[in-house]
């Protein structure tokens, strides 16, 4: 098994990269929000994962890209239905053992989906709160509801310290409104 080395692994990961910065992908999951959050709400995940406009498509093409850059023929393509849609995903698979290289969906119709970090496109914390709720409020998506309620824990973990972050915020008394006033009071000993 040479393509399930961590040399092979690194070269994969390498070509995933090009590839998803040349054809603007959406990378989306853990690995997005590994990519916004402070280390210690890092979460291991091994696969990638993509919107992308053509996911049948863009899963074909990459899986010949990464089997160029290997030079074997490693890969093969499953079809997965979506839980409560009418979509399937796109995953890239290995023949031998079967372990998870990308999967590729649909990218969906919204505003804010993605934010460019380093020439790759990421969905953002936003989008992945709503996708995350989206799943939590779904009982067709009950096996994914694990990892969905952890993941939505890592956003509002760095989201509530970064808000009690800019609520520390010392003022001035310029800053005061005028009705206002500062009264310094005195400390009481019982003693």
């Amino acid at each position: 098994m040479p393509h399930q080395s961590k040399k092979y692994k690194k070269r994969i990961n390498k070509e995933i990269t090009k590839t998803t910065r040349e054809q603007q992908w959406i990378v989306h999951g853990a690995r997005a929000l590994n990519k916004q959050l402070p280390k210690k709400l890092y979460r291991k995940t091994d696969d990638w994962d993509f919107f992308s406009d053509t996911p049948k498509k863009s899963s074909m093409l990459l899986e010949r890209e990464i089997e160029n850059e290997i030079g074997i023929d490693a890969y093969k393509q499953d079809q997965l239905p979506i839980a409560g849609r009418m979509e399937s995903v796109y995953r890239i698979v290995s023949k031998e053992t079967g372990e998870e290289i990308a999967d590729f969906m649909k990218t969906p119709n919204h505003s804010n989906l993605y934010t460019t970090i380093s020439g790759i496109r990421w969905e953002t914390l936003e989008h992945a709160k709503l996708a995350y709720r989206r799943i939590l409020s779904n009982p067709a998506c009950i096996e994914r509801w694990d990892k969905a309620r952890r993941d939505l824990n890592r956003i509002e973990i760095f989201e509530h310290k970064i808000s009690k972050k800019t609520s520390r915020k010392t003022i001035s008394k310029s800053e005061i409104p005028e009705p206002f006033v500062m009264v310094r009071v005195p400390t009481v000993s019982w003693g």
